[in-house]
């Protein structure tokens, strides 16, 4: 019998593959959760009642991978996705058009970008997406047998998380650092006009424009603010 992926150690917290990227996402909310605080809670949403909770702040590595599993049919199948979820947050574009349309995103639009900055509200998406993105490398096996997307293989859903990062991380870097932004974005594509926010389509005609040395030399800075701007 062929040895099973370590599915269920990720629901206990057990230290597994993965425990770097919840220990990112673990220092993510304990900042943002500092900075509520010394904000005197000054903006109307904190990051925890944007998404619905009032209860006290929840967001926690293990138990946000835990809630992946159903989401994803034990990733098994990619789900739904927000291009841009600094578009949720703002509504200054359309890369969160799908989470709007779905109804269930009542604060969507309502946070001031520089609250969103300010607050690095970042940190914690970008956390979280690196956990999807690790927990898909480590225990993505879809078949013909549980699969619910046809045709899909483990490449095909860590690709596709891969992707979210990427677009989701070059949105947020946009929104607030965007002078460095639109720098690198003439310099590589001097075609392009710079954006405010950001958009799949914006994000689709940005990498199609790019040369491979070209995308090669966007990912090196792309990673190097990463670095810098989710701590």
């Amino acid at each position: 019998m062929d040895e099973q992926p370590p599915i269920l150690p990720y629901f206990g917290g057990a230290p597994g593959e993965c425990e770097a990227e919840i220990e990112m996402y673990n220092r993510a909310s304990g900042v943002v959760c500092l900075l509520d605080k010394e904000s005197g809670y000054d903006y109307e949403f904190t990051y925890n009642s944007f998404w619905g909770s009032d209860d006290g702040y929840y967001f926690d590595g293990d138990y946000d991978l835990a809630t992946m599993f159903p989401q994803t049919a034990n990733f098994t199948k990619i789900g739904d996705f927000a291009p841009c979820l600094a578009d949720c947050y703002t509504g200054l574009g359309n890369g969160c058009d799908l989470y709007k349309s779905q109804g269930w995103m009542t604060n969507y639009g309502k946070v001031p970008t520089s609250e969103y900055c300010d607050m690095h509200w970042a940190a914690i998406d970008n956390g979280y997406n690196a956990i999807k993105l690790c927990a898909a490398q480590a225990v993505a096996n879809p078949s013909i047998d549980n699969t619910q997307e046809e045709g899909k293989i483990k490449e095909d859903i860590v690709s596709a998380f891969q992707i979210v990062q990427a677009t989701e991380g070059e949105c947020a870097y946009k929104y607030c650092n965007k002078p460095v932004a639109d720098a690198i974005e003439s310099t590589i594509c001097p075609n392009a006009s710079p954006t405010s926010g950001s958009s799949s389509n914006n994000v689709r005609l940005f990498y199609s424009g790019v040369s491979p040395m070209g995308l090669g030399v966007v990912m090196t800075w792309l990673l190097a603010a990463r670095n810098i701007f989710y701590f």
